[in-house]
């Protein structure tokens, strides 16, 4: 029904959508199955270009080839002697971790699973735009080199999406690292297995017959070009729309036959995927606040169909520029230092290593470059600086000065050509009405969100805290956009005296980057050079004024730092909140301050923003109560010192290195306005824990 209606709806011909259809670099992939079906697509021949070196193998023989290998035959024979097992038993074992991993990728499946998708995807989306030019240099490249491809990951969708436009263009099907998650649903992980996913766990730990089984199995299909291998460089999906700082283990496993000179290259291809409405909103809001998700379940599936009889809106997925990494290493690494050692034995050196740690960050980079800045992104922007609502004609005038602040930084701004600016804001208030309304008066405000089923919620204020993480999912979209020019926008609105040298600018600025980058990916290293581009920006544009290599702070603070400020001033409120709380801790029997899990930490400290939000004490951002943020907070107090871990039977404690952390916090509050905290008490499992102010 719901994809009757929308068929409806794009067959009135209207001006707005006959033009998107073909928009810039973009084309619609789901037009023709709109107008076509999607029976005879999917049982028609297909015409795959394959690398040239490939000689086909069943998901049988890869599997052979695995557990022949000298790499897995070493690895078992290591296992014995450290288990002092029999050797079949070891093997066995091997052969199971191999079994639970593999992919049996064959085509009746994908042709079935492709109906589905068309299906699912008709109903959900108006439209899935990929970007040509990009689909055409892998396909040039599918012949001549083994294909690596890093997506970014923002929703389950992402796999499913990115094997469609695989299959559409007629291109080797990726095999995909997937979670364990999905393993144990019933039918929906034999789907998934047989359409090329390979399930891996996601921490190895020290089990050496894993990591041994697990790094053959990725290699063998590099180095014969079976298949495209497709993984996620962030490790999992962000539930706060913002990038996650790479993780480098399979990127690792993914370039060592490069590096041991097995083969001559391998092409890295980013690819950004931009949602106008994310499936998974509620759910992340929800678990941002730490709410357990769901397992994962073919019944839970079924059961959330009704989704289907909803409007996502549009996708955005850019293909970007292939990345050899024969030249992206070249002069960088020496490949003949492995020649002494068996390749299967020899670890990675320190410059590989390095080189493998750039490469990550330029890929969180390169994802971020591409990614489509909707209407909804700026709007969610604008609305979270403005809670207690805005008019449409307002918000429209806000709304345009932020795309204009975003065009100048080098976004690429998804806006309806030939439409007025009220038009678009409306249009997106009825696609994310769940959110958003408009009042009797003209007026934006936030509607009351029903929480998912599953969290049994009834708190007011976690009911209007998910309210505004679903929110702030969509401006998280954009801080990216923004993050380097705020840090010195914050410096500058933060000021209290007339001028400022550029070295004390530059000092604040590293400040906040330690602070912020476990919330935010910077590249190690670039700190000057993302300072010195930010500030010329931010002069060029934005009316900071310089004279002398010194900021005059009088006439630089203007709407723009303001904005800015705002923008980021939760994160920074978080982190102080965080800082107090640690510093309240009292000293245990020895006088050291009293050690506790994260998890302990972050729950408590949320149990006291929730106390300080409910009385008032501190602004009314309730995105401060996220899980997550906390996490990276603590996260980065202890890369900065200011925070100390310790491990005790396996587990790991954490506590505060006083001195350092009153340094920071003190810091901190010369950014933001902090109030004096009263005493708190927060009873926690019938234990009372007494929080006092220290500043």
């Amino acid at each position: 029904m719901a994809e009757q209606s929308r068929n409806s709806w794009i067959s009135k011909d209207d001006p707005k959508l006959v033009s998107a259809r073909q928009k810039d670099m973009f084309e619609d992939i789901l037009e023709e199955r709109r107008l076509n079906g999607e029976f005879r697509y999917c049982l028609r021949a297909r015409d795959e270009p394959a690398f040239k070196l490939n000689k086909r193998r069943t998901p049988s023989q890869i599997k052979e080839h695995v557990m022949n290998s000298d790499r897995v035959q070493y690895a078992i024979e290591q296992a014995c002697i450290e288990t002092k097992l029999p050797r079949s038993e070891v093997m066995a074992e091997a052969s199971a971790i191999l079994d639970e991993m593999a992919h049996n990728q064959n085509m009746g499946a994908i042709r079935s699973f492709a109906f589905v998708l068309v299906k699912i995807f008709k109903a959900l989306y108006q439209r899935i735009y990929v970007n040509v030019d990009g689909i055409q240099k892998v396909r040039g490249m599918v012949k001549e080199y083994p294909i690596l491809l890093m997506p970014s990951h923002r929703s389950y969708m992402d796999f499913l999406l990115m094997s469609y436009v695989f299959y559409h263009y007629d291109l080797p099907l990726p095999v995909i690292a997937a979670a364990m998650d999905f393993l144990g649903m019933k039918f929906v992980g034999w789907l998934l297995r047989n359409s090329g996913a390979f399930y891996i766990r996601r921490s190895f730990g020290d089990d050496h017959l894993y990591w041994a089984v697990f790094t053959e199995y990725v290699q063998t299909h590099i180095c014969n070009g079976d298949s495209p291998i497709e993984f996620y460089v962030e490790g999992t999906r962000s539930r706060t729309s913002k990038s996650y700082t790479p993780k480098f283990g399979m990127l690792s496993a993914a370039l060592e036959p490069y590096f041991k000179s097995h083969i001559p290259d391998v092409m890295v291809v980013p690819v950004s995927i931009s949602y106008d409405r994310i499936l998974e909103e509620s759910l992340y809001a929800y678990e941002l606040l730490g709410v357990p998700k769901p397992k994962e379940s073919t019944s839970g599936l079924f059961k959330a169909r009704k989704i289907l009889e909803d409007d996502f809106g549009n996708v955005h997925i850019y293909f970007g520029e292939p990345i050899s990494i024969r030249k992206y290493s070249e002069g960088l690494v020496d490949r003949s230092l492995h020649n002494l050692a068996p390749r299967y034995i020899a670890s990675l050196t320190n410059q590989e290593q390095d080189l493998i740690k750039k490469l990550g960050h330029h890929m969180v980079l390169t994802h971020q470059k591409h990614m489509v800045v909707s209407p909804w992104n700026m709007m969610a922007a604008v609305l979270m600086q403005c809670q207690e609502g805005i008019s449409v004609r307002q918000l429209a005038k806000e709304v345009e000065w932020v795309k204009r602040q975003a065009s100048n930084m080098g976004a690429y701004i998804d806006w309806p050509a030939s439409e007025t600016a009220e038009s678009v804001l409306r249009a997106n208030i009825k696609l994310h009405s769940n959110i958003v309304r408009v009042n009797t008066d003209d007026v934006v405000e936030l509607v009351s969100v029903a929480p998912p089923a599953h969290t049994k919620a009834t708190d007011a204020m976690m009911i209007t805290a998910g309210q505004h993480l679903m929110l702030s999912l969509y401006r998280n979209h954009i801080l990216h956009v923004f993050v380097r020019p705020a840090m010195i926008a914050i410096s500058v609105n933060s000021c209290t005296s007339e001028r400022l040298s550029i070295d004390d600018l530059f000092t604040k600025y590293c400040f906040l980057e330690q602070l912020l980058s476990k919330d935010f990916v910077f590249v190690p290293g670039s700190s000057r050079i993302d300072f010195d581009l930010s500030l010329r920006t931010l002069t060029h544009t934005s009316g900071i004024v310089m004279e002398l290599d010194e900021v005059v702070i009088g006439q630089s603070v203007n709407k723009l730092t303001t904005f800015y400020s705002q923008m980021f001033e939760p994160f920074l409120l978080g982190y102080w909140i965080l800082c107090q709380y640690l510093l309240s801790n009292h000293p245990n029997v020895a006088g050291k301050p009293l050690a506790k899990t994260q998890k302990t930490v972050v729950k408590e400290t949320q149990m006291l923003t929730a106390r300080l939000l409910q009385e008032g004490v501190i602004k009314q951002h309730y995105e401060i109560l996220s899980l997550d943020m906390m996490n990276n907070g603590l996260q980065a107090l202890f890369h900065m010192g200011a925070v100390i871990k310790e491990r005790r039977d396996g587990v790991v404690y954490m506590y505060p290195n006083t001195r350092q952390l009153s340094n920071v916090t003190e810091n901190l509050a010369k950014f933001i306005d902090v109030p004096r905290l009263p005493a708190v008490s927060i009873n926690i499992h019938s234990k009372t824990v007494t929080v006092n102010a220290k500043l």
